[in-house]
């Protein structure tokens, strides 16, 4: 006999939350820090990061089904997706240190820039591919409680903005001590603590049987890859992973430029960063109340809203401080809800896709959101730099001033290119109107395993 509605406990939902925050150690590093390290400490070409960033994600579309059929075929005392996390947490500790430590001889030349490229592919499309989407696919078998994993993602996302606030804020000075690889030394390991304790917190209950054991259904790509394509909200969720994504890197990369080149003073980005995260913190915490009273859609298209709103702020602010953290404050709110949200979206695109077609494939569905992801982050980076390179920017390494053509795109960037983004995300979460069927579904596949 299975239990199919097991409630998840607090400790399950926080050690399922620090398994986020460590990727998302990478996460923000890569995406605030990354291409500020390649330009202006190794002397890479902006144009040249971005590129090699765009063609990693090349890399991605194989990696991604790949692990996505891999992780259906996954069976383990641990169930299919939590062998995973176990199994990729040193792997991910060496790839962000390789990431942040390119060998002074040769900075500024072609084998930096191609210890970059095999460096940012190892870590971004293998390593961390094997590590997050069976990370993304293990809250679809933890619990098919709809609140319960809304609050869940919730305090996931709490956590991981938290995460983020202090590497944004500790980096800066954390490089001015140790230097960039040393400082990445100390993050893998505080990223392998996390993945531990997410790996011994958390369970598979969804084929969990009343001794504790966990029973897995391996799924043959040639049956569930068919039943995928039949799953109309999987190409929309993907597609919103996509935009998403480019809308946080491009910004959080940008960000870093902003405050240093349009602001004139980097200290700013700490208090930016404070300013988008706290409402975030604060939206989350009511999040699980208002998806119960008005649903994901309707709350996420909600966010989606205020982040336009906010980023048209930003963008009008020009380099009034206030009015940029105004509009950063509003534009945090929205993405709390937005950013939790998502990734619960995705745990009820893999049951409406069972309901659909008999067929539960957590590994290819969360492969294609995690390429959607991946890409939005690739993208995200490449569009950022880009948008420097259009604006003529020039490594601080050799200019102090920018021309006025570099801080106006950087100043379009960082505002008015995250409002195009967001409406573009509000037009997606419209048309992903799962919550219709969700109640059905949830009834029909509790009594399917009953």
């Amino acid at each position: 006999m299975s239990k199919v509605s097991k409630k998840l406990t607090f400790g399950e939902k926080f050690s399922y939350g620090l398994g986020d925050c460590a990727a998302n150690v990478y996460v923000a590093m890569a995406g605030s820090f990354l291409t500020g390290y390649y330009t202006d400490t190794v002397g890479l070409a902006a144009l040249a990061v971005g590129t090699m960033m765009l063609v990693a994600r090349v890399f991605d579309g194989v990696t991604d089904i790949v692990m996505g059929a891999v992780v259906d075929k996954t069976k383990s005392k641990y169930g299919k997706a939590r062998p995973w996390v176990l199994w990729t947490a040193p792997l991910m500790a060496i790839g962000l240190i390789l990431l942040f430590a390119v060998p002074k001889s040769i900075y500024g030349t072609n084998a930096g820039l191609v210890y970059a490229y095999v460096s940012y592919i190892f870590m971004n499309c293998i390593i961390y591919t094997a590590n997050n989407l069976p990370y993304n696919a293990l809250l679809s078998r933890m619990t098919l409680d709809v609140q319960d994993r809304a609050a869940t993602a919730s305090m996931r996302f709490i956590m991981t903005q938290i995460t983020t606030l202090v590497i944004t804020s500790v980096t800066a000075v954390g490089v001015a001590s140790i230097g960039w690889t040393g400082l990445a030394v100390i993050y893998a390991v505080i990223e392998i603590v996390m993945l531990l304790i997410c790996f011994f917190g958390c369970k598979e209950h969804i084929g969990e049987d009343t001794s504790g054991t966990v029973r897995v259904e391996q799924v043959p790509l040639g049956e569930a890859l068919p039943a995928l394509f039949r799953n109309q909200y999987f190409y929309l969720q993907a597609l919103l992973f996509l935009v998403l994504y480019i809308n946080v890197v491009a910004s959080g990369m940008l960000g870093y430029y902003f405050c240093s080149t349009v602001l004139g003073n980097l200290a700013i980005m700490s208090a930016l960063s404070m300013a988008q995260t706290i409402p975030a913190v604060v939206a989350n915490f009511v999040n699980p109340a208002l998806v119960m009273k008005f649903g994901k859609r309707k709350t996420m298209m909600c966010g989606a809203f205020l982040m336009i709103v906010g980023s048209c702020i930003i963008g009008a602010g020009a380099t009034s401080v206030p009015a940029i953290i105004i509009g950063t404050i509003i534009k945090g709110f929205g993405m709390g809800p937005i950013m939790s949200g998502v990734f619960a979206m995705t745990a009820d695109v893999v049951d409406y896709g069972e309901w659909k077609t008999g067929v539960r494939s957590e590994g290819l569905v969360n492969s294609c959101t995690s390429f959607g992801m991946k890409v939005g982050i690739g993208l995200g980076s490449a569009v950022g730099s880009w948008i420097l390179a259009f604006g003529g920017y020039i490594s601080s390494t050799e200019a102090v001033t920018q021309p006025a053509s570099a801080v106006a795109s950087i100043r379009f960037g960082y505002g008015y290119f995250g409002a195009i983004i967001a409406a573009i995300c509000l037009v997606l979460i419209f048309a992903m109107n799962i919550d219709k069927n969700i109640k059905q579904i949830q009834s029909d596949l509790q009594a399917k395993r009953v």
